[in-house]
């Protein structure tokens, strides 16, 4: 089994682990416990966001929670609500925490999130998760975990020549496979079922 504790995982990752019922795999890959920025998961906000009508103050799984509650309330995915709410028993559990950021890294990740983000001509600027990551990632050295692919594009502008640690969905599902936790066939299952919930991919782990 490997494992990295010394990474820093995003919301899109983690979702969709969670909405395939796959996060022990996750958890088995990377190590425990699964660390994320606050603005991927605020334990804090589990209490107070029946009082959040912006949605945009809510972390973004907490927005996550409430998109799938939404779809529950009109009578569909009302099993991809409950998946998704699994992320407050992993942080109950202390199998997922938050990391707090220096001041280095929030300046950096506010720079990210802004306009003069296209000054590294970035299509658009990351969003608060993706840009967390980043910071950390630039600031601590840490392992990635994000399929964002401006995210990307930040590091190798930002880290020319530096092979900066990184994990991806597909890379993970092929190295589970080749590490003997799950079959090739059962990686391209789980693929399958997260493009399903509308993870965007072209590839699979095996073809």
């Amino acid at each position: 089994m490997s494992s990295d504790r010394e990474h820093i995982l995003d919301t899109a990752v983690l979702l969709y682990f969670l909405l395939v019922k796959r996060v022990q795999l996750l958890g088995s890959l990377i190590g425990y416990p699964l660390q994320v920025p606050f603005a991927v998961y605020d334990p804090e906000d589990r209490d107070q966001q029946s009082h959040v009508r912006n949605p945009e103050f809510l972390s973004e799984m907490r927005q996550a929670e409430r998109h799938y509650a939404k779809l529950a309330s009109l009578g569909r995915n009302a099993e991809s609500w409950q998946r998704v709410r699994f992320v407050d028993s992993l942080y109950d559990d202390d199998r997922l925490i938050s990391v707090s950021m220096s001041p280095a890294e929030l300046i950096l990740s506010a720079l990210l999130q802004s306009p003069e983000a296209s000054g590294d001509r970035l299509p658009l600027p990351l969003g608060p998760g993706e840009a967390a990551c980043v910071a950390i990632c630039i600031e601590r050295g840490w392992t990635i975990v994000t399929d964002d692919s401006d995210a990307f594009k930040v590091l190798d502008m930002r880290r020319p020549g530096s092979n900066y640690r990184y994990e991806r969905i597909r890379k993970l599902l092929i190295r589970a496979a080749h590490e003997g936790l799950i079959t090739e066939g059962e990686a391209n299952r789980i693929h399958s079922e997260m493009r399903s919930h509308g993870f965007w991919d072209s590839g699979k782990p095996f073809p």
